[in-house]
């Protein structure tokens, strides 16, 4: 029996995926912010669906990581863990409950006690248009019930925070951080994909919502003698990764990298020359902070809190879903490379200044010590 001290630093996360973090957003998030927690005294435990290969239980860096069942597929993994998330989550009753994406919020409304639910909601997951109705009309479901249900909710981005705020009235914006100390080439060797081309990278899911069908227009549509110096280099998986593959087969400028393990990826975006996101709809991507931490000059699309929390000089800003405006913002970045260099400057200072893991958890644990203050242990 932990002592009613213990009890009241006593937190459970529940997280989308995996940890520690294959690329994603939200299992970068997780991660992050949990082992920092564990170094301010926080006793933390993070349920996360596991796949058979998985260790049930192992800690990691101070945290306590239970791996429940869960279907390994796109559309199921997330859903088939619920019924084990709630049987853990019961294993502690008394403890304060973090949730991450839609469905372990879902799981937390429906099991942990209302007075230590905290939701933290990134992006709206409902509108990505790569999936299909019925998932869509679920997710907004379970989302919806989370925020009704949760004490404290933070957002990644204002646009989120304005579809919480419709359902409840407290909801507090509070972005990803980043370790820019991790991002400098100094500290890695040039990776050997890289050659000495000019490299475009690009980070994330290989999905429609994500713009990989615009960005391989945006590819076709550079002069020929331009793309010939380029290196198009796609890092992560997903339902388009096949489609991405096909075409580095006929466009040898294209470098299909699948997944690549979140402790192997700095050394890619600190050798790259520019970074590339063309979603149709985000939040405040991690992808993008961590090419701002590296120096790179990055191209994105006018959507979500990237218009809303990164000043304007601090990147190129496309139309989502042009292919000839994303071509042409990549053509004048190779043309003049003291634009290039000048957007990566500002871009890397916009991070250090604002974008640091230590303020977002130090957010965090006040809220939690707000919270347990307020509800004592019995």
């Amino acid at each position: 029996m932990l002592s009613t001290e213990r009890r009241d630093r006593n937190i459970v996360i529940v997280g989308p995926k995996t940890f520690p973090p294959v690329i994603g957003g939200i299992e970068t998030h997780v991660y992050e912010v949990s082992r920092r927690l564990a170094r301010k005294g926080f006793l933390v435990k993070v349920i996360v669906p596991g796949l058979d290969r998985d260790p049930r239980k192992e800690d990691i860096e101070g945290v306590h990581v239970a791996r429940v069942p869960a279907i390994e597929s796109r559309f199921t993994l997330k859903l088939s863990a619920i019924p084990s998330i709630l049987r853990e989550l019961r294993k502690s009753p008394r403890a304060l409950v973090h949730a991450h994406d839609a469905t372990g919020g879902y799981a937390a409304a429906i099991a942990a006690d209302r007075r230590l639910f905290v939701y933290t909601m990134h992006g709206i997951g409902f509108t990505e248009s790569d999936w299909m109705t019925p998932f869509r009309q679920g997710i907004r479901m379970m989302q919806t019930t989370a925020l009704a249900h949760a004490r404290h909710v933070f957002c990644t981005d204002a646009k989120a925070a304005e579809v919480a705020r419709s359902v409840r009235t407290q909801a507090e914006i509070l972005p990803n951080g980043v370790d820019s100390r991790l991002f400098q080439a100094t500290l890695y060797p040039r990776p050997n994909e890289y050659g000495d081309a000019f490299v475009v990278l690009i980070v994330g899911r290989m999905t429609r919502v994500k713009g990989i069908p615009v960005l391989l227009d945006a590819i076709r549509l550079l002069p020929e003698v331009e793309r010939k110096k380029m290196l198009f280099a796609f890092i992560g998986d997903g339902p388009l990764y096949q489609t991405v593959k096909l075409a580095s087969n006929a466009t040898p400028e294209i470098l299909a990298l699948g997944r690549v393990d979140h402790s192997a990826i700095n050394p890619y975006f600190a050798h790259a020359d520019a970074f590339v996101l063309p979603s149709l709809s985000e939040g405040m991507p991690f992808s993008l902070l961590e090419a701002m931490a590296a120096g790179l000059p990055c191209i994105a699309s006018q959507v979500g809190g990237i218009t809303t929390q990164i000043p304007s000089d601090r990147l190129m800003l496309v139309p989502p879903g042009s292919a000839m405006h994303l071509s042409d913002a990549i053509t004048r970045l190779f043309d003049d490379r003291a634009l290039a260099r000048r957007l990566g400057e500002r871009a890397r200072e916009h991070v250090v200044a604002h974008c640091s893991w230590e303020s977002v958890v130090d957010r965090i644990a006040d809220v939690y010590r707000e919270i347990l203050g307020a509800c004592p242990a019995q």
